[in-house]
């Protein structure tokens, strides 16, 4: 019979249930141990946990290598509010003067869509989202995020201060135009009595001066050498889309929907990338005011609030070629879920942290593209093409502007 035993650094031991023929990074997962915090000795020899199977007379043991306790994290202390037939369980980890604590909260139907409508009203007026007379454009995809927050102001806005707002729905390429995916932009709008402005390729070729259709353009990028870049330069031209039709209306402020995992995740790559990015939930940049309504809101819980709210506008597609990022994409949304998981309410504490941060950090130099009028920051330490946005730069070198 197997034997493994964790050492931990607080002159604790602790037999942990492993099963024969079971991989050892599977039994410390299982046990909340990192393999990097330990050292594994397996009848009395060093060997890596990556390599390691559980055999049947083995004797494992697992020496914790830095002075901390871990347990902070893999049992902390835990203070419950219980619900009869949950549907959602909100935990946040609370750090007080030092002292960690894991509150959990359980809502049922009804207390789990009062939370989120209380979360985003409060995000939305504690930091200035939207304020009386703003004139807003939202970027509508009809994707699950920019419809949620349709459905959140249209069962909230009577606790708003009152704007305007406009929807935009960009086209041009197969995945943007999904047929379930355009209905129920087209849904969510009408529920607001707002109209759907649609944007289409001969629009996007209009700014970005582009001598080839979009869609042929795009096609380029997905299926060649540049392929990493397609999610940048569809966000881009997405972006500057919305720019452009604020501008012709007159509106001062563009929309995002952006969700809060979204969001740290883009922080992740911030930090191991070190490019430059505008504050959240409000940036301003080239005149214009960015806001991103939904910081506060994972994926997950709009999933569950639209599905108990407008289950019809949660059909929709799946990602097509057009809308899927590369691998490095895919790690920092992993990241971020992580995250989540090992520091629940990660996410309150990364946004302020942030928001600390843009006040010390070097001011913003702003350029403006000559080609598509876009607005764009400068980074530090990297060649800037001059006077054109690196989307624009790209077009222009595979000749397709």
């Amino acid at each position: 019979m197997a034997h493994v035993v964790f050492h931990n650094k607080v002159g604790g031991s602790e037999t942990l249930e492993a099963a024969v023929g079971q991989p050892l990074t599977d039994v410390l997962t299982a046990h909340g141990i990192p393999t990097n915090a330990v050292i594994t000795l397996r009848n009395g020899k060093i060997v890596p946990e990556e390599t390691t199977i559980v055999g049947e007379h083995d004797v494992i043991e697992l020496r914790q290598v830095r002075h901390y306790d871990l347990d902070v994290t893999r049992r902390p202390a835990r203070v419950v509010y219980g619900v009869p037939d949950p549907v959602y369980v909100k935990s946040v980890m609370f750090d007080t003067a030092g002292q960690l604590e894991h509150r959990v909260e359980q809502f049922d139907e009804e207390s789990f869509v009062r939370y989120v409508e209380e979360t985003f009203v409060q995000s939305v007026l504690s930091h200035g989202v939207l304020n009386q007379g703003d004139s807003v454009v939202i970027g509508l995809s009809g994707g699950r995020d920019s419809v949620a927050f349709l459905k959140l102001l249209e069962r909230t806005r009577h606790r708003l201060p009152a704007f305007s707002i406009t929807s935009v729905t960009i086209t041009g390429l197969p995945d943007w135009e999904e047929p379930a995916t355009f209905a129920a932009a087209r849904a969510s709008a009408e529920g607001l009595g707002i109209d759907q402005v649609i944007v289409d390729a001969h629009d996007i070729e209009r700014v970005f001066k582009l001598r080839r259709p979009f869609v042929e353009a795009m096609n380029s990028v997905v299926g060649g050498e540049s392929r990493h870049l397609n999610m940048v330069v569809g966000h881009q031209v997405l972006r500057r889309m919305l720019e452009d039709h604020a501008q012709r209306i007159g509106a001062d402020t563009v929309a995002f929907g952006f969700n809060g995992d979204d969001l740290v995740a883009s922080m992740v790559t911030w930090i191991t990338s070190g490019y430059r990015m505008g504050g959240i939930p409000v940036r301003q940049i080239g005149g214009m005011r960015y806001i991103f309504p939904l910081y506060r809101i994972p994926k997950k819980e709009l999933t569950i609030y639209l599905e108990l709210v407008a289950p019809e506008l949660n059909r929709q597609g799946t990602p097509g070629r057009f809308t899927t990022g590369p691998q490095e994409r895919s790690m920092a949304y992993a990241m971020a879920d992580h995250l989540y998981g090992l520091w629940p309410g990660i996410d309150y504490y990364l946004f302020e942290s942030f928001a600390t941060m843009q006040r010390y950090m070097f001011p913003l130099v702003e350029e403006k593209c000559r080609v598509c009028e876009g607005v764009y920051v400068l980074q530090e330490g990297v060649r800037n093409p001059i006077d054109i946005c690196d989307v624009c730069d790209f077009f222009a070198r595979q000749e397709f502007s």
